[in-house]
């Protein structure tokens, strides 16, 4: 009994110290984000097509679109450019792609609810409401993304060619 409670202990503090080495490996790379994302802010602060929500989400109209929006439990058609702050593209179509909005990352889902379709913004997510603090893919963990999105279509609606 005690070489059990002996093992789940080393376990714990194991798993306790990688955990945290994980996390420091990525402290650096968290703050670059999250100052890149406040200097952004602040230089388009008078910019009229430049946005930000409660939640932390920033976008940019590019152009408005139509007047219908997709709800959050929509399905999307879109083109996009996914980046990460460094320029570097981690996703993207040129042809048109169908998503159910719901099952995207939340920055998607409170962004794409804003677009008209026909619209194209510009959405740059903290990490918070992109992928957090456990990346994905290529996705470093607290990564704040941008992307570049056109809503050709949502539902029933045939995408714009």
């Amino acid at each position: 009994m005690k070489r059990l409670i002996y093992s789940a202990f080393v376990l714990l503090t194991l798993t306790s110290v990688l955990s945290s080495c994980d996390e420091d490996k990525y402290l650096e790379w968290k703050y670059l984000n999250e100052t890149w994302l406040e200097q952004y802010k602040e230089q388009h602060k008078n910019d009229p097509d430049f946005f930000q929500t409660e939640s932390g989400l920033c976008y940019k109209v590019i152009h408005q679109g139509a007047t219908r929006r997709p709800n959050a439990s929509s399905i999307i058609y879109v083109r996009y450019k996914g980046e990460l702050i460094t320029g570097k593209v981690f996703d993207e179509t040129d042809e048109t792609v169908r998503f159910q909005l719901s099952n995207l990352v939340p920055g998607w889902i409170e962004g794409v609810t804003k677009m008209n379709v026909g619209g194209r913004y510009i959405f740059y997510i903290p990490y918070e409401l992109a992928y957090g603090k456990d990346g994905s893919g290529s996705v470093p963990p607290y990564s704040t993304l941008k992307f570049d999105i056109t809503l050709d279509g949502s539902d029933d609606q045939l995408p714009n060619d």
